[in-house]
């Protein structure tokens, strides 16, 4: 047998690198192969299906490249069309686009426009079509076949398809496909037993009206939609995909072709609608020209005859009424001169228009008159014009050069991007490492987080066409994004981590939407590994408001995500513009974090950056000593720490009072039940004279009263 074998190096279709190996002992120095291995179908080779080792016929060659036994020898020119060029979504809008390039003349064959095969007949004595929607469907057209034989296509156009990646089917569908990358205009086959009452409506589909297309899914479609139909139901998704029981069989004897107009609007609408992705709505959505129905209808019934499985039915159908008129753009040379700002000469101008079918005449007042091909319906003014003489003069050809009332000017970064990149610079300071994770997130991010059913963060925007389940929403907090990246880094085997995000979240106003959401600038903390706990996130939080001059303070905090008592809301004035703490272990555990303690913060970074002090006055360092007393003081273990510092200051002599720290909290058996030991540090300085003793402890006594009165607190 003569057989494909990959020796060792060979690399296979999906990547696979062939290599030595040993099998029961006994080494391997390559692999047969089979067509599943070569990721060959039946249409490549025959045998390509069976489920083992390809056979290829007597007399094959040996020791030859397989691509040159199956063919596949050819270049492929791999071509990325920008959007604003439909008519190069095509062979003959490329070979077009060569020959200018290349300063060759393009030849169009009329022979591949010709066919011999039509037996006389009309068309409208098989079938019958009625538009609508002309607006939708500006141009329809149809052809008729009959006594077709469906079979295998050639061995040309099944090679032609597989270098585009299409797969043949049969050669009726293959001609749509075939032209569809050779004019670039879609066509639809349709089996005339399948369309009832034989004839084709182009309709709107009526509200919730269905159909199956051909990939199998039910779509429910609105009456925005356009479809066709037959005088009982839709058969078609118009542009984007035939339905399920539209198509062509093994057993057709008799089709039409449509050769069709679309409106791209609707069917971009449509195809993001149904979630509907075809070559043919891709084409459609970009633009189609009003050329190209009558080229693909013609060059698909001389396939017909030329592969001889057809005969032509005469006449054709055609909705379009007035035929298209060409482009015409008067301006002069000078003017597209002055767009390009170089002088390009006339002749070279005229060559380059002309050489492109833009039909150019310059007078020798240097009046440019152009006529615009009708598949060129992207040039519509003098800058289209002016575009096109430049890509082929050179744009290298362009002398840089100031405008003649240019001013230079004095660039920089704003306020606000400079108060962002400081906070950047303060956390990176600080051990941390920047991420940046998607807008996007999953519902399930909620739940993972334990949010309340009402709480407002499930509040989130949907996505119409999320690329998965897991980026179907906006997020509305960081909270998650942060704990998702520090869970997958932890699982990775990450021991130390601190991560940081200063990205938008995303509120709406309203659902369902009527107006853009509020995006709003958050800060996202994650903290993990030894020796980190809820002081040492509550530092960098702490050193974070102290950079920017931001007065703030800490009180308990009740978010679902965070631990009860390791946890706080930071708060400027009655506002909340932050939390932080250690995540709660059920919250963990749906992160599969395990056996690890993970501190996060999620902070205003908008209000941080809007009220951040820019200016600090100036203080002179003190030349007056300070004085420390240390006081503990007994108060009820429900009131927060916090508070009696708030108290402090409140009876404090604001001229003498510096600096209050709480150093130590103490329970235990010295300690009555349900009291507490709060030891706490008071600094005094004046800054105009040494104060004394007597000062220091008239100050003190005055802030132990106000405790006492305030919390019930006694000095211990």
């Amino acid at each position: 047998d003569i057989v494909p074998l990959a020796v060792c190096g060979a690399i296979l279709p999906d990547g696979k690198e062939i290599g030595d190996a040993v099998f029961r002992g006994v080494p391997s120095k390559g692999m047969f192969c089979g067509g599943a291995e070569l990721a060959l179908t039946e249409s490549d080779c025959v045998g390509a299906s069976v489920d083992g080792v390809l056979i290829f016929p007597k007399g094959t060659p040996v020791g030859v490249d397989i691509n040159d036994v199956l063919g596949f020898d050819d270049i492929v020119l791999d071509v990325a069309v920008t959007p604003n060029r439909p008519d190069c979504n095509s062979i003959i809008g490329l070979a077009r686009e060569t020959a200018a390039a290349l300063g060759r003349q393009f030849k169009l064959d009329g022979r591949l426009f010709d066919f011999d095969c039509a037996k006389g007949g009309d068309i409208r004595d098989y079938i019958g079509v009625e538009v609508k929607d002309g607006v939708l469907c500006p141009r329809y057209s149809a052809a008729f076949v009959k006594d077709v034989k469906i079979a295998e296509s050639p061995a040309f156009i099944k090679k032609r398809l597989r270098s585009v990646g299409i797969k043949s089917i049969n050669n009726i569908v293959d001609i749509t496909n075939y032209i569809l990358f050779e004019i670039g205009q879609p066509m639809h086959a349709f089996d005339l037993r399948l369309i009832e009452g034989a004839k084709i409506i182009v309709r709107r589909a009526e509200k919730d009206e269905e159909i199956v297309s051909l990939d199998g899914k039910l779509n429910v479609l609105r009456d925005d939609m356009l479809v066709i139909a037959d005088t009982k139901k839709p058969v078609a998704v118009a542009g984007i995909m035939g339905g399920l029981h539209s198509g062509i069989s093994r057993d057709t004897t008799q089709i039409v072709f449509e050769s069709a107009r679309f409106k791209r609007d609707s069917i971009r609408v449509t195809s993001k609608a149904l979630n509907l992705k075809s070559d043919s709505q891709a084409r459609y959505e970009k633009g189609i020209d009003f050329l190209s129905q009558e080229l693909a209808l013609k060059r698909a019934l001389s396939l017909v005859c030329q592969l001889k499985i057809g005969t032509v039915v005469s006449g054709v159908i055609d909705s379009l009424g007035k035929p298209p008129q060409k482009t015409v753009i008067t301006t002069t040379t000078k003017k597209i001169n002055g767009i390009l700002g170089i002088t390009v000469p006339d002749k070279d101008i005229s060559a380059i228009l002309n050489s492109l079918e833009i039909e150019t005449v310059i007078d020798k007042n240097g009046v440019l008159t152009a006529k615009a091909p009708l598949y060129r319906e992207d040039i519509q003014n003098v800058n289209d014009l002016s575009e096109e003489v430049i890509r082929l003069y050179g744009y290298d050809k362009i002398v840089p050069t100031l405008l003649d009332d240019a001013r230079q000017t004095r660039g920089g970064k704003s306020q606000a991007q400079k108060t962002a990149e400081k906070l950047k610079t303060a956390l990176t300071g600080l051990g941390f490492n920047e991420i940046i994770s998607f807008s996007f997130t999953t519902a399930k991010a909620f739940d993972n987080l334990g949010l309340a059913l009402d709480d407002k963060l499930r509040t989130a925007i949907k996505i119409l066409n999320p690329l998965s389940e897991d980026l179907s929403v906006m997020r509305t907090t960081l909270v998650h994004s942060v704990i998702n990246a520090a869970a997958y880094n932890i699982n990775k085997g990450a021991g130390a981590l601190r991560l940081f995000e200063n990205s938008a979240v995303y509120l709406p106003k309203s659902l369902p939407l009527t107006e853009l959401p509020d995006e709003r600038a958050r800060l996202g903390l994650a903290v993990t590994g030894e020796g980190e706990d809820f002081f040492s996130i509550k530092g960098v939080i702490e050193t974070i408001f102290d950079i920017f001059g931001i007065a703030v303070e800490y009180k308990r905090s009740g978010r679902p995500y965070l631990h009860p008592g390791r946890s706080a809301d930071v708060y400027y004035g009655a506002e909340i513009i932050g939390s932080f703490g250690e995540v709660h272990p059920d919250v963990l555990k749906n992160y599969n974090i395990k056996d690890k303690r993970v501190y996060v913060a999620e902070l205003d970074s908008g209000f941080i950056l809007t009220n951040a002090v820019t200016i600090r006055k100036f203080r002179a360092a003190p030349k007056y000593p300070s004085i420390e007393r240390d006081v503990a003081i007994i108060i009820d273990d429900g009131v927060e720490a916090g508070h009696v510092v708030e108290v402090i200051k409140k009876y404090a002599d604001k001229d003498l009072l510096e600096d209050v720290k709480i150093f130590d909290v103490f329970k235990g058996e010295q300690i009555a039940p349900g009291k507490k030991s709060l030891a706490l540090s008071l600094v005094f300085r004046s800054c105009d004279r040494t104060l004394s003793d007597a000062e220091a402890k008239a100050a003190t006594d005055a802030i132990l009263n106000g405790v006492k009165n305030e919390t019930g607190g006694v000095l211990r």
